[in-house]
């Protein structure tokens, strides 16, 4: 396993511990109200909500699809990474981008609900778990998509040069090699083998120059 590998690794772990640390405070007119951690929104929990006159009350937070979408990513990243090899790293880059598209998602739809459903009087911050969380998981997938991508350019670089990299051997066609003539020994002219009589002086040929024995 190599050490971006680790690093992956090590990335994705951390992600996932993020939502053990609070996610948002809900405050109203800067005082705090309640403050929920990843794991609360991903599960679902019952919280005590304070009132301005009485004791607080209990309020129940049903489970947040997206957090749990999140979650579940930075999971598998961290499943993935163990897989070592530069196309294994694909798994984790799609894990950690889509998980980091799910928190921003989340982001926009507690800001619509809250300002729907409270006219401005209730504000949401986002604390440490959720900003860590974001980062870790753009991390991971930058960091996939680089190990991923990183290895394929080379093959690719190499299967473009293949081509040019051709021994010269095997682009040049080789003619069919033939016997060369053998030479009369009356006139010295060439003769084909075979041949009974020179064609340059007419003389017989011996049986031995006929059947191209002179050549080497």
């Amino acid at each position: 396993m190599g050490s971006r590998s680790k690093v992956s690794i090590a990335i994705f772990i951390a992600a996932s511990l993020c939502f053990l640390l609070p996610f948002i405070t809900v405050s109203c007119g800067g005082q705090r109200i309640v403050t929920v951690s990843g794991v609360q929104l991903a599960t679902g929990t019952n919280l005590d909500q304070p009132q301005m006159l009485g004791p607080a009350q209990k309020k129940s937070v049903d489970p947040e699809p997206l957090v749990s979408l999140a979650a579940l990513c930075a999971i598998i990243g961290l499943v993935l990474s163990f897989g070592g090899s530069a196309k294994a790293a694909l798994g984790p880059a799609i894990s950690g981008g889509l998980g980091f598209l799910l928190l921003l998602l989340l982001r926009a739809k507690m800001d619509d609900q809250i300002a729907r459903q409270s006219r401005d009087m209730l504000q949401v911050s986002y604390e440490a778990g959720y900003t860590l969380t974001l980062l870790l998981l753009i991390a991971g997938a930058a960091l996939n998509g680089y190990i991923f991508f990183s290895q394929r350019a080379p093959s690719a670089m190499r299967g473009a040069a293949s081509p040019a990299s051709e021994p010269a051997s095997a682009q040049v066609s080789v003619p069919a090699t033939t016997r060369p003539a053998t030479a009369c020994p009356h006139c010295g002219a060439p003769i084909e083998e075979g041949s009974k009589f020179c064609s340059g002086c007419g003389n017989p040929l011996s049986a031995s120059a006929a059947a191209g024995q002179s050549q080497p």
